[in-house]
Formats: C-alpha cells, sequence, structure tokens
C-alpha cells in the first residue's frame, strides 16, 4: 500500500457522447468481465485488462448518476464490464459512499485530491522526484541563482563537509540547499535550436550563517563541487497530479532529447525529455506515439542498401511541462526506445 496523499490518475474524462461502432475499443484478448480494485493497482495496468489501447479508457467509463464523482478509484471496488447500444462500458461498483468526497479544480486538466488510497494511474514514485526537482532548467534558468564563490580556506577543490561562501543566498541557519552545475544543452535535431539544458546534481549544502557572502556546510557531495556552481532552495512538498490523459491527434512531430540516467537506450516505465513543451500546445496527460527509425538495410538480392520503415515502438505520457521540452514516461514499449527516436500524434 503506498504513502499518504495518493491520487488516482483521471484517465480521460467521462463519456457524455455515444461511441460509434467504429470508435469502439479493441477488447484485450481474454479480458476479464468484471474486476476487483487491490492495493497497488494503477488505473493504467486495470485499463490493459479490458483494452488492447489502456489509453482509450474512456471509451468504456461511463457516468454513474448515482453518485458525485464515479472515476475515483478505491481498492475494493468492483469494476464490472457491460454492454449496450453504443458498446462496451464498465460500471463502477461500491463507490456511493464516497459521493460527499470533494475533489479541487486546479486547471483543466490537472486535479489535485486529498485522499490515501484512491488508486493512481502510474506509479507515483517513477515520476515524483522529477515533479519537486526538476532537472531541466531553460536558458539563463540559473543565472540569478546562489552561487558559490570559494571555500572558507580559499580553497577551490570541494568535497563532502567542507565550509564554503556563497553569494545570493538567502535562508535561515540549517536551510538545505541541491548544488548543480549546467549541463549538456538539449538541442532540436530540425531547427538546431537549444531549447533548454539538463543539469548536473553535485550534492547538498546547509546554511551555516546567512550573509553575503554567507557560510554554508556541503553536506553531501557526490562530486567535486567548484567555485561557481549553483545552489537552489528544495522545492516544497507538492501532492501527485491528478491528470486527464488523453491521445494527441493534432499534427506534433518530436523527439526523445534524454533518457534519464544518460542511457542511449530506454524502454517500459522509463523517463524521458521529448522536444516539445507548453508553446507547442502539449499539456500534462498528453498520450503521443514513439516512432523508431531502424537506419538501412541490405537487400539479400540486390546487395543494395534501403530504408526500413518507421515503427511505433511505444507509447508516452507528458507529465510535467516547461516553455519548450517536457518531461514524459514511457507507458508502453515494444522495442528499446532510443535518444533521437520521433514523438508523434495519434491518427
Amino acid at each position: 500500500m503506498r504513502n499518504l496523499l495518493k491520487v488516482l490518475l483521471l484517465a480521460l474524462g467521462l463519456v457524455t457522447a455515444s461511441v460509434s461502432a467504429a470508435e469502439s475499443p479493441q477488447m484485450a484478448d481474454s479480458h476479464p468481465v468484471d474486476y476487483v480494485v487491490k492495493d497497488g493497482d494503477t488505473l493504467w495496468d486495470i485499463a490493459g485488462k479490458f483494452l488492447k489501447d489502456p489509453w482509450r479508457w474512456k471509451q468504456i467509463w461511463r457516468s454513474n448518476p448515482d453518485i458525485q464523482n464515479p472515476d475515483l478509484i478505491y481498492p475494493g471496488d468492483r469494476l464490472v464490464l457491460r454492454y449496450d447500444e453504443n458498446g462496451p462500458y464498465l460500471e463502477h461498483l461500491s463507490s456511493r459512499e464516497r459521493a460527499a468526497r470533494k475533489t479541487v479544480k486546479m486547471t483543466p486538466a490537472v486535479y489535485i485530491e486529498q485522499l490515501d488510497r484512491a488508486i493512481p494511474a502510474i506509479p507515483p514514485g517513477v515520476i515524483m522526484p522529477f515533479l519537486t526537482d526538476p532537472r531541466i532548467v531553460e536558458e539563463g534558468g540559473l543565472n540569478d541563482t546562489a552561487y558559490i564563490t570559494e571555500g572558507v580556506e580559499g580553497n577551490i577543490l570541494l568535497g563532502q563537509l567542507s565550509e564554503v561562501y556563497a553569494r545570493k543566498v538567502d535562508g535561515a541557519p540549517g536551510t538545505k540547499y541541491k548544488v548543480l552545475r549546467m549541463g549538456d544543452p538539449l538541442v532540436d535535431p530540425d531547427s538546431k535550436k537549444v531549447l533548454a539544458y539538463e543539469t548536473v546534481f553535485l550534492g547538498e549544502a546547509e546554511m551555516v550563517r546567512p550573509g553575503d557572502p554567507a557560510k554554508m556546510m556541503l553536506t553531501r557531495a557526490v562530486q567535486e563541487v567548484q567555485p561557481g556552481d549553483r545552489m537552489l532552495p528544495y522545492a516544497k512538498k507538492v501532492s501527485f497530479p491528478y491528470y486527464q490523459p488523453a491521445t494527441v491527434t493534432r499534427p506534433v512531430t518530436a523527439y526523445i532529447m534524454s533518457t534519464y540516467g544518460s542511457l542511449s537506450e530506454t524502454a517500459m516505465g522509463e523517463i524521458v525529455t521529448i522536444s516539445v513543451g507548453e508553446q507547442d500546445g502539449i499539456r500534462q496527460g498528453d498520450v503521443l506515439q514513439i516512432m523508431r527509425n531502424a537506419g538501412l538495410a541490405t537487400d539479400p538480392i540486390t546487395k543494395k542498401k534501403y530504408e526500413r520503415p518507421v515503427e511505433r515502438s511505444g507509447v508516452l505520457m507528458v507529465f510535467k511541462t516547461f516553455d519548450k521540452v517536457s518531461y514524459a514516461l514511457i507507458m508502453r514499449s515494444t522495442k528499446a526506445v532510443h535518444v533521437g527516436d520521433r514523438v508523434v500524434n495519434f491518427n
């Protein structure tokens, strides 16, 4: 069972319009006719028990007029597959007593629900570090932040338990900061423009004595710290967002720019950075396809090279947006996903 403030990831909203036969979702092979929700379940996994494409959850979800929030699902609830003239739909049972729970609407796409047992659609532990302390800054994003000038003894080789001076830093004694350095640029493969920068986590510092310069201690160092390295206060604790995932059908062409851990390839359950963000109309919860270009092959008859077709290798969901880039979680992969793979909308 997961920690407090568990939040259901609302998948795709309520269906109020009829679903035509042509739009009916494909049911998963050997799908159940009912399912009792268990601790540790995610909404995405449950949807995958019924559907071949879990992100099409809204097509089998119907509003239940007897309760206020029919999309909040808890361990012990029962989902029953039924059919009517519009096709398959899921009926949600054992929720009547939760009608009084209040959902606070934050934006059209994100909600915060103060619940301790509602199931999320994806494991919160996977993405929470990227929500509380993003590893991406946009150009100039560290220019006005606090920075280390030197060690107290004038030394420039700084490690764990080193006392240092820093400027532009506020906070009472004991306040903790993360120590960062500007990392590699994230460059759009098409325009060749720098969209943002990754940051390198160097360690942690704690305020000893405020002032200008302030006196700090490096309480943790995973790499050598140098004069000029930046410091940011740790973000305040945040609640897990309450998303509305939806497939994107408007034209989107982007690329996977980096993978968490700097690996050249990755797979389901991993975090990637993609080359589109808020200015491109990307929202939290957007679901996109990953397309792999496998390069050239040799024809066994002609012995000439030919280009392999581009094939879908996975599906990802955007969970945090910046101005020009976004974080996304790979929700499904049939092949290894690589840096440079294209990310496109659904047709």
